[in-house]
């Protein structure tokens, strides 16, 4: 019989492991009156003499979220800055609304200067209550910029209760799924956070959502301008103004157009679908005149060049062109366009923003493409021409994705064999046939002491059906890890699919040696299939190519492994029966577990014409370059007009007229 001690310590551990203790600073714990103690490391807590076990709970998972959301945000508002660290200050004043708004709403602030009168942002944002705010402006004045300012300042002096700003672009969004599970699975997909600590971490209200772009959920009309209806934009206004605790609305930041977000004012709608309710609307105004120019001044490394214009900027603050200069968006074209070379005075003759905007963005990749000191990597790597056809082909299928019904803003490249789905399967349907032929005309070339021609092509065949019929379900298409963990499996489950393959296994290698490697060959992908699990652990933000990466070791282990199991049961000794296994466990993985990552590159075959052949290479080196962001595990053109502009126009413009 164990020892008083050692019973009352167990006792101890297990009353306490069920408590929520927070990890991140030193905390005194009182257990039963009798034992007190401090917990060290956040996972365990000495009391007197005896070591309890804490396990992380929700307040624990919010602080590495905020951890990896300030790493991942951090990063991407550098970029948006054209890898600079200078800032410009952004200026906002409040917007009057009919009834319903935020109480403690200031009437100006500032995106950085702190004064009595012009609070910075995140004092602005904590003092509304409810803390419910919308960000507007037109295009390129800064919004996004913004709300990532506001949430680097609410990560970096977050309180250990503070819920986590997470910016999610609203245009991903699906019709028909809930705001709730909407928001887990992209925690899922974006952080990599198990479904059920996600799920924890939104129901109890530790995620502050940042919902960038709700003028992206819908195209616009023909003409441009916004579309009064936007069904999606206000399906989404409707459930957000639905989410509250009590009698108070859920704290949520929302960024959008001022145009679209008037229009969606407009209409006989229920109050819900109209505006955000019980939230400060603030305007990003134009930048100030000195503001402006100081930013040109300081990113012009040849002042000789610029002094025309800026001069010219200084003595005519009310000309179009300073009007025009009034935005970040256009401010950073201005600059990375004539960074190198070319005459910023030339810029004087353009009077209206849909020329200036034309001039700029045909000047802005070949621009980018020239060696830039500033920038951390070389930029002569592809001809701007490429570029231009590669980023031309990705930015019209996110215009034309939803069918004209929906608009989509991020491209996640494993699902971009969705641009031309009939095409990839057929070449993955040809890649499949085409390794079965050629395994077939080499079977009789095999090391073998027993001949096994027949069976082993047999067998192959039987992998190769299987094959065909798989690569068709959907269940094939979802990105597999080889992490432990189950969603969609349970421990139970997994162990009773393996002992049934085990079990199966033995029984026809006991009655029936000689039919094992077909049967086999049906048993076998379930444990392969258990092994190669879908699960995603928390772990830190994964880049967009991670995720083919990870699908691609799962099936070339998988198929190894099954492949291990499949020769059995021909008679050979332990010589064939390793060359058996080597040689059934490629084409098994060529075939069979090929999965997402052989559809992914049937894609790329059958686009060589349209995109590079390393497209993850390329998306990650425009996101680099500044073309691209990130958008969690997916990219996002780094603005709209740019991604508009890109898929109107197939080849760079020859003139500016």
């Amino acid at each position: 019989m164990e020892p008083r001690a050692q019973r009352q310590t167990k006792a101890h551990r297990v009353r306490t492991r069920s408590r929520s203790i927070p990890g991140d600073t030193p905390t005194t714990l009182q257990v039963d009156n009798r034992f007190s103690g401090t917990i060290t490391n956040g996972y365990l807590i000495q009391a007197g003499n005896v070591f309890i076990r804490h396990l992380p709970g929700p307040r624990d998972w919010a602080a590495e979220l905020a951890r990896q959301v300030l790493h991942l945000e951090g990063t991407e508002c550098r970029r948006l800055l054209g890898h600079s660290l200078q800032r410009i200050d952004l200026s906002y004043t409040l917007v009057a609304q009919p009834g319903r708004e935020a109480r403690k709403a200031g009437p100006a602030g500032r995106q950085l200067t702190e004064a009595a009168d012009t609070p910075g942002v995140a004092r602005y944002y904590r003092e509304l209550d409810p803390r419910r705010l919308v960000i507007t402006g037109a295009g390129g004045a800064g919004k996004t910029v913004l709300a990532m300012e506001l949430m680097i300042a609410l990560l970096q002096d977050r309180g250990a209760d503070d819920p986590v700003p997470v910016r999610i672009p609203l245009a991903d969004w699906p019709s028909g799924v809930g705001f709730a599970d909407f928001l887990t699975d992209y925690l899922h997909k974006t952080y990599r956070w198990t479904k059920r600590k996600a799920r924890r971490l939104v129901g109890e209200q530790r995620v502050l959502p940042v919902l960038d772009g709700l003028d992206e959920m819908d195209p616009p009309l023909a003409n441009g301008r916004p579309d009064p209806a936007a069904p999606r934009a206000r399906a989404a206004l409707r459930a957000i103004n639905g989410l509250h605790t009590g009698l108070q609305h859920d704290a949520v930041i929302l960024t959008c157009r001022s145009e679209a977000y008037d229009a969606l004012a407009q209409g006989q709608y229920d109050p819900e679908a109209r505006r955000l309710l019980d939230a400060a609307r603030v305007e990003v105004e134009p930048i100030e005149r000195a503001t402006a120019l100081g930013y040109l001044t300081e990113r012009a490394a040849e002042q000789d060049r610029w002094q025309p214009l800026l001069k010219r900027l200084a003595a005519q603050p009310r000309s179009p062109l300073a009007r025009l200069l009034s935005t970040p968006w256009r401010l950073c074209l201005v600059a990375r366009s004539y960074a190198t070379d070319g005459d910023p005075a030339e810029l004087t003759r353009f009077r209206n923003a849909e020329q200036l905007d034309r001039h700029l963005l045909n000047r802005y990749i070949p621009a980018l493409l020239k060696p830039d000191p500033a920038l951390p990597a070389a930029t002569a790597r592809h001809h701007p021409a490429n570029v231009h056809r590669w980023l031309h082909q990705l930015a019209r299928h996110l215009e034309t994705a939803g069918g004209g019904t929906e608009s989509r803003a991020v491209l996640t490249l494993h699902e971009l064999w969705r641009m031309r789905p009939q095409l990839a399967l057929r070449v993955q349907t040809s890649v499949i046939l085409l390794v079965g032929a050629i395994f077939g005309l080499l079977a009789p070339y095999l090391p073998l002491d027993h001949p096994a021609d027949a069976d082993l092509v047999s067998t192959m065949w039987v992998w190769e059906l299987l094959a065909l019929g798989f690569s068709r379900t959907r269940f094939a298409r979802r990105p597999r890890s080889l992490r432990l963990g189950m969603t969609g499996w349970t421990w139970p489950a997994l162990v009773f699919v393996l002992l049934m393959a085990v079990g199966g296994a033995a029984f026809l290698h006991r009655f029936f040696p000689g039919h094992l490697p077909p049967v086999s060959a049906v048993l076998m992908p379930l444990s392969a299939l258990a092994a190669a699990s879908y699960v995603n652990p928390s772990k830190p933000a994964r880049s967009p190519r991670t995720v083919l990466r990870e699908d691609l070791v799962a099936g070339v282990v998988g198929g190894l492994l099954t492949g291990v199991g499949a020769p059995f049961g021909f008679g050979h000794d332990a010589h064939d029966i390793a060359v058996l296994a080597v040689a059934e466990g490629v084409f098994i993985t060529l075939t069979f577990t090929g999965g997402l990552y052989q559809l992914h590159l049937a894609f790329v075959l059958a686009s060589r014409r349209l995109l590079p052949l390393r497209l993850g290479s390329f998306l990650d080196w425009a996101t680099g370059l500044g073309l691209l962001r990130l958008a969690g595990p997916a990219y996002q053109f780094r603005h709209r007009e740019l991604q508009a502009w890109l898929a109107a126009n197939p080849h760079p413009l020859t003139s500016d007229a």
